[in-house]
């Protein structure tokens, strides 16, 4: 065991007595462990931090009374595009179902099962009609936004399964940048895990069009949105209207200074998991949720908050009140969600917990 898995064991060790349900398992090159009800397990992860690039904000939480016993993104590993491997030119693409135009600097998929693994989409828009696209290791700004709401990439009501990983997206970056969205789907079905996603006008991620299929966010490091203005609607997440099946947003990093945003808002959603997430900055909340509708009354299945640690200093609180700790509503539970400068845990008074365990989503793992 070198030195690296031994202090991955130790902190798994300290995690498993400071709480008795994290959030589900944990894979792949971004995490050390996972705990479960029963029992933790150490997972030595594919590549050890700091291989193929340097964390965004190692001090981030230096300041804090406490902080989460996990890694966290960011924070103690890089998420977004790997800098050890060259970018490709979005010019050179050359596949089977992508329309590829230099004059409007756009990219269009067209053809089902298509993956696009380390482009330079810099000043490109990237629009998807299909289902199962794969974005990965790649880097995009907001020079030449597309779709119908303005987005560095936009799947339409036609495509289904979009999956974004490994990437970086600055919706602002450069001069001129403007993306409203830096991620909008109106199809069913969304992944994004393992990028950095900072500066836009509006919402971070949009889900628009047809109703179905599920959200899965986690494992990323979200900066920055609503920076259009006072008038701007900024969001991490934002549904509007259409009912999805499942909403997951876990483990993820969220840093907010200036702009306007109200968190994550997941709406619509028949059921659904916020958790392992960490939490800082000036926002309204940093979140809510509700069954189709926008009604927690209609959530069919949990939707459990737990396992969450949060700085709101600088906002309203931790949730928006129409759902909370000890709230009315049979399938909300809010479960040891921490301060990190009060050390207070915010959860339902008879702490009751959901009859199924979390569980990370390995979708398009």
């Amino acid at each position: 065991m070198d030195l690296w898995q031994a202090s991955a064991l130790l902190v798994g060790i300290i995690a498993s007595t400071m709480s008795d349900y994290a959030p589900g398992a944990c894979t792949g090159r971004a995490c050390a462990f996972s705990l479960s009800a029963d029992s933790m397990i150490v997972y030595a992860s594919d590549k050890q931090p700091g291989d193929d690039c340097a964390a965004q904000h190692p001090s981030l939480l230096s300041k804090y009374k406490t902080r989460p016993p996990w890694r966290v993104a960011g924070v103690d590993y890089c998420v977004g595009r790997s800098t050890a491997t060259p970018l490709k030119s979005a010019a050179t693409i050359s596949i089977a179902g992508v329309r590829v135009s230099t004059t409007a600097r756009s990219i269009t998929i067209t053809g089902n099962n298509v993956t696009l693994d380390g482009y330079d989409f810099s000043g490109w828009s990237v629009v998807t009609t299909a289902a199962n696209t794969r974005l990965v290791n790649s880097t995009f700004n907001g020079l030449n936004p597309g779709g119908s709401q303005n987005s560095v990439v936009s799947g339409t009501s036609t495509a289904s399964n979009l999956y974004v990983g490994h990437s970086t997206i600055d919706g602002l970056a450069g001069t001129g940048g403007r993306a409203e969205f830096l991620i909008e789907m109106q199809g069913p079905d969304l992944t994004v895990e393992y990028s950095w996603l900072r500066n836009s006008n509006s919402d971070i991620i949009g889900r628009h069009g047809a109703s179905g299929g599920d959200i899965t966010i986690q494992n990323n490091l979200i900066e920055q949105a609503g920076m259009g203005g006072p008038s701007v609607h900024g969001d991490y997440l934002q549904v509007y209207g259409p009912t999805v099946e499942s909403t997951r947003i876990l483990y993820n990093t969220t840093i907010q200074n200036g702009g306007i945003t109200q968190g994550f808002i997941a709406d619509n959603t028949k059921s659904g998991e916020l958790a392992g997430n960490t939490m800082i900055g000036g926002v309204s909340y940093f979140m809510s949720a509700s069954g189709p509708g926008t009604d927690p009354a209609n959530l069919s299945g949990m939707f459990h908050t737990h396992d969450n640690y949060f700085d709101a200093s600088r906002a309203f609180g931790f949730n928006y009140p129409a759902i909370g700790p000890n709230d009315r509503y049979a399938m909300t539970a809010f479960t040891n969600n921490v301060n990190m400068v009060t050390g207070r845990v915010l959860q339902d008074a008879k702490n009751e917990l959901p009859a199924t365990s979390p569980s990370r989503s390995n979708r398009n793992r």
